[in-house]
């Protein structure tokens, strides 16, 4: 039976073992003027244009690594009936565009404190998760 587990872990481990995501505010991306080439315009995705006020809406930024976007679609819904708006984007893709955009911000005399802290937020979250699964990952090794 210990084989079989084994079997199946380090099959099927890597796949789910390395898989992670955090969640962010559009906020944390910068003003839409920022970040809508990544995350699309900060209004509902069903709508094609935005409200006249300054009306905020929670839509929500999933960061995915080790793992496709339809997988992580599934686990995060766009669902128009419960104003749940998600955003997509894979991690390296967000780690490029938010350091662009703190040296954009820089260079134009701009804080880019939000972003920055974005980013530190990001690679403290993959690394956290990193380091829970190896912790998994070494308990199934002293099993086997």
């Amino acid at each position: 039976m210990k084989t079989i587990v084994a079997a199946l872990f380090f099959v099927l481990g890597p796949v789910t073992l390395w898989a992670g995501e955090a969640i962010f505010p559009y906020s944390a991306f910068g003003p839409q003027a920022a970040a809508y080439t990544l995350i699309g315009m900060e209004w509902w995705q069903w709508d094609s244009h935005g409200d006249s006020t300054d009306k905020k809406y929670p839509i929500k930024i999933v960061v995915f690594w080790g793992q496709t976007q339809e997988e992580t679609t599934k686990r995060h819904p766009v669902d128009q009936a419960k104003l749940l708006d998600f955003r997509y984007v894979e991690y390296l893709k967000a780690i490029q565009h938010i350091r662009s955009s703190i040296k954009e911000f820089k260079r134009a005399g701009l804080d880019a404190s939000q972003l920055e802290e974005t980013l530190t937020q990001l690679k403290k979250h993959k690394a956290e998760q990193a380091k829970q699964r190896q912790g998994s990952f070494n308990k199934y090794r002293q099993i086997c």
